[in-house]
Parts: structure tokens; C-alpha cells; sequence
């Protein structure tokens, strides 16, 4: 199976959004388990802030959410999971991004999976 997640590893990125929340989600699909490998998140200019990037996924039916804090002003968040974590068969996963509170500066957010 570790062949498989190497083999079948993407990246998905959603639209720039303009201080509004930024969401990727790679959807459900039939017969499919996604994991993920890592998130990113970044915005157009620099914000001097800490704000969330969040990870979301269901596990045994169960709706599972990880909330990273991360202050911006450092450069954009880049976080390479220890272990492959995964969601459910045919659910989805999501990552969001909060909106960056100034008018004109979009945020993007990244996730690192592959479906099995």
C-alpha cells in the first residue's frame, strides 16, 4: 500500500479569496480513502497575525478537525504530517484557511494527498 500513496500522491490548492475564508476540498469518492501528507497556507501580502489553518476529515463516522495556529508574520504555514493521516472511505477532506482581515489580500490553502 505505501507504493499506492506514493504513486497516486497530488496536490490540490484552492482560489485565491479575497479576506474570506479559503477552502480546498478534494470530495468524496466512491470506494476511495484519501491521505493526507502535509498542508499549506499562505497570502498575498504579509499578514501580522496568527490565524488558523484547519484540517478537516472523518474518521469512523465521526467529523475529526485539527486546528493549527500560526503567525503569519513568519511567512507562509508549510506542515509536513509525521504519518499519513486519512479520513473514511468515500468522504472527504478539506483544508481551510482563515479570511486574512484586510480587504485585497487573498489567501490560498494547499493540501498534499493521495487516494487509495
Amino acid at each position: 500500500m505505501f507504493n499506492e500513496l506514493l504513486l497516486n500522491g497530488d496536490v490540490f490548492q484552492s482560489s485565491a479569496t479575497d479576506n474570506a475564508t479559503a477552502t480546498v476540498t478534494r470530495a468524496a469518492v466512491g470506494g476511495v480513502r484519501h491521505f493526507v501528507g502535509g498542508l499549506a497556507a499562505d497570502y498575498s501580502a504579509a499578514v501580522s497575525a496568527i490565524k488558523t489553518v484547519t484540517l478537516t476529515r472523518v474518521v469512523a463516522g465521526s467529523t475529526v478537525t485539527l486546528v493549527y495556529r500560526w503567525d503569519f508574520a513568519k511567512g507562509p504555514f508549510l506542515h509536513n504530517l509525521p504519518l499519513v493521516v486519512h479520513g473514511d472511505q468515500n468522504t472527504a477532506v478539506s483544508v481551510a484557511l482563515e479570511a486574512s482581515g484586510t480587504g485585497g489580500i487573498t489567501g490560498r490553502a494547499t493540501i498534499f494527498l493521495a487516494d487509495v
